[in-house]
């Protein structure tokens, strides 16, 4: 809790081995309200013992543990007002993430790069990173989901357990917003 103090986004990440528990949650969460930063959420399988942040970043294997197989965008929205988030953004791995905003329509944000990952360890902690990163430095959620998806579609071009330079963020970013520039014009 006292890390929080000089913090400008908490992540609260929970692998399921019993270290992260719901009262110390609660005494984070807490901490981070108390400064009005965000805390954002990553669960293995345990979501819904940590209500009240404000936003988390499951995956789809997570939602579907949840919601059941073949879930949509109506039932994140009841998921992510279960759960007390201003957002949720679940990430569907090639096929990029959607992003539940309360008081907005979903947003589907398509993958950036390759559809053919090399290698997925750790991706839905660099989208964590990332999306906490942009919400930390003034970004709104989707913005900061855009930028988390950068940083996902780098990470997974690597092998093994791999982190994206700021300049790698950076080219990624550019190069899209060339390429929308450019198909614009056409």
């Amino acid at each position: 809790v006292a890390a929080v103090r000089s913090a400008d986004a908490v992540i609260f990440s929970d692998y399921n081995y019993g270290a992260a528990d719901a009262e110390i949650f609660e005494a984070v969460r807490m901490a981070a309200a108390e400064r009005q930063i965000p805390i954002l959420v990553d669960s293995r399988f345990r979501l819904q013992k940590f209500c009240g942040a404000s936003s988390a970043t499951p995956n789809q294997d997570e939602v579907e543990q949840i919601l059941g197989p073949g879930f949509g965008d109506e039932a994140c929205e009841r998921l992510r007002d279960e759960l007390g988030l201003e957002s949720l953004l679940v990430t569907n791995g090639n096929k990029g993430m959607t992003l539940i905003e309360r008081g907005r329509e979903p947003q589907h944000i398509d993958a950036v790069g390759s559809d053919q990952a090399v290698d997925v360890t750790g991706a839905g902690d660099t989208v964590i990173a990332a999306f906490a990163l942009g919400l930390a430095s003034g970004l709104g959620h989707f913005d900061a989901a855009k930028l988390a998806n950068h940083a996902g579609g780098i990470v997974v071009m690597k092998k093994g357990t791999a982190a994206v330079t700021p300049d790698e963020l950076i080219a990624s970013v550019n190069s899209v917003a060339t390429n929308e520039i450019l198909s614009s014009n056409a």
